[in-house]
């Protein structure tokens, strides 16, 4: 099967025949009617060579092949779909970096907690501390004592 032949447009159809199980399911999902999807499925199968689904008692069910296409393919319009979709920040999706820089004492009373969250609602981020530069206070490095006049 060459690339340049494959009408993209069918590997949204096999992505909703994936994870609907059905292609009354997926023709739904697709906003697509079911004949539609049916004759979507017939071109995937000519053009792949490969049935990709057969019946089951409650719906389909994928071949081998299409087992193993599964993953790239996912993978593939998952991509494409974050190039294209409105930039939505999404934490738990997230795999970003934070640098936070504070002392080793404000480190130790906001870290376990920050960690904590972090890791239920942005598990992917990552998080590098470092210590900050001990600060004198501006009265420090005043000289202190009276002169004489």
């Amino acid at each position: 099967m060459s690339f340049r032949a494959l009408d993209l447009n069918l590997l949204k159809v096999f992505e909703a025949l994936m994870t609907e199980g059905s292609v009354t399911r997926a023709a739904s999902a697709l906003t697509m009617t079911q004949p539609a999807v049916s004759n979507a499925l017939a071109r995937l199968r000519d053009a792949l060579g490969d049935p990709l689904f057969v019946r089951s008692g409650t719906g389909i069910r994928p071949t081998q092949r299409a087992v193993v296409l599964w993953e790239p393919i996912g993978e593939a319009l998952e991509s494409v779909r974050g190039a294209l979709d409105e930039q939505v920040f999404d934490p738990a999706r997230a795999q970003t970096e934070f640098s936070l820089s504070m002392s080793d004492y404000v480190s130790s009373l906001v870290m376990p907690d920050l960690l904590g969250h972090l890791g239920k609602v942005a598990p992917k981020a990552r998080v590098h501390t470092s210590p900050t530069p001990s600060w004198r206070s501006p009265t420090s490095s005043r000289t202190t004592g009276s002169t004489a006049s």
